[in-house]
């Protein structure tokens, strides 16, 4: 349970501003593989997408990599993020200030998990980024990364000062809001055929990508996807070993209620059922204990999360493995001779 959490953690993470942005469609360059690795659009692509029938609004999002330059000299690689004007895709969660602060020149919001990181403690901290002055205006909060570069956010002017490299008239994401009654779907759709040299996705569909990219197609990922299902594999072990051994010690009791008439299929019900007592006691130990470590995690930057919907199939699935690995233990039990009590 620890281990999916971890990478039900990680998914969140990865896509936290995609899926807290308040947008139904994003607008990127083609075949961009994630959030963290977008490449620049042409700014006009936001009023092109205003024009689209369907459309509330649109706004731009400029996203890039620079340095941050700790008050210690130390260089720390950062992840800035400019926002519009209407400051969508920003922090959720604010712990001191506004997210209109990034409106100010040389305004910046940090998270309150990478304050020791980037060598600050306080709104109105003054420190440097790619060589420019920028003062902390805000401290949002549970804004992680997937990366080990914090999330910077800043007007989008602000941003390409700081990132350096991108032209003044470039965006790296369009985000939509569709009309009351709307399909994303469909303006989607329509959007994809109006604007060309860009790619159109909905917020779930670039999502799960940029989740795929880093759980399936980066090192990282794959590891937390391997120790999960290692995870669940050596429960299995565990519990088959446990049954098989409960079973052995019984293996008299199993033979005298043979011996007595007790028919073997309700023997094997017997044991099933067993597989399932433990299986039940160890979920709700299990879910405890992963309760303790969502708590103890929430303020970090590797958080352990779930869901009502995910604890219900790990509780299933728990169940399923129990009946599964106390096959061993059945077979035993279909083995027992009633024989043996009268050699007894």
């Amino acid at each position: 349970m620890a281990q999916i959490g971890l990478l039900v953690g990680w998914c969140n993470t990865s896509s936290a501003i995609i899926r807290n942005a308040g947008a139904d469609i994003w607008i990127m360059a083609k075949q961009a593989p994630a959030f963290d690795y977008g490449t620049g659009i042409s700014r006009q692509t936001i009023y092109k997408a205003r024009t689209v029938p369907g459309v509330a609004w649109a706004e731009g999002m400029f996203m890039g990599w620079t340095y941050w330059q700790r008050p210690d000299g130390r260089r720390v690689i950062v992840e800035i993020v400019g926002l519009d004007e209407g400051f969508v895709g920003g922090p959720w969660n604010m712990e001191q200030g506004s997210v209109s602060t990034v409106q100010v020149p040389e305004t910046v919001i940090i998270d309150e998990l990478f304050l020791g990181a980037l060598g600050v403690r306080h709104v109105g901290d003054e420190v440097e980024i790619l060589g420019k002055r920028a003062r902390v205006g805000g401290i949002s909060r549970g804004v992680r990364t997937i990366t080990a570069a914090p999330y910077i956010f800043a007007s989008l002017e602000s941003a390409r000062k700081y990132e350096g490299r991108s032209s003044f008239e470039e965006v790296t994401y369009v985000l939509v809001r569709c009309a009351p009654g709307e399909d994303p779907v469909k303006v989607r759709d329509l959007m994809a055929k109006q604007i060309s040299g860009v790619e159109v996705l909905t917020y779930w569909e670039f999502a799960v990508r940029t989740m795929r990219y880093w759980m399936l197609e980066t090192g990282i990922g794959i590891t937390v996807v391997l120790t999960a299902i290692l995870g669940m594999a050596v429960g299995a072990v565990i519990i088959s070993q446990t049954l098989y051994a409960t079973t052995n010690e019984h293996l008299g009791d199993y033979a005298v209620l043979l011996a007595i008439g007790f028919p073997r299929r309700r023997l094997i019900a017997l044991v099933g059922m067993q597989a399932v007592i433990l299986g039940t006691i160890g979920t709700i130990l299990g879910m405890a204990m992963l309760f303790a470590a969502m708590q103890a995690t929430a303020r970090t930057p590797i958080p352990i999360e779930s869901t009502p919907e995910i604890l219900a199939a790990q509780a299933l699935l728990s169940v399923v493995i129990c009946l599964l690995a106390s096959s061993l233990a059945m077979r035993t039990a279909l083995t027992v001779d009633p024989v043996t009590v009268f050699r007894g």
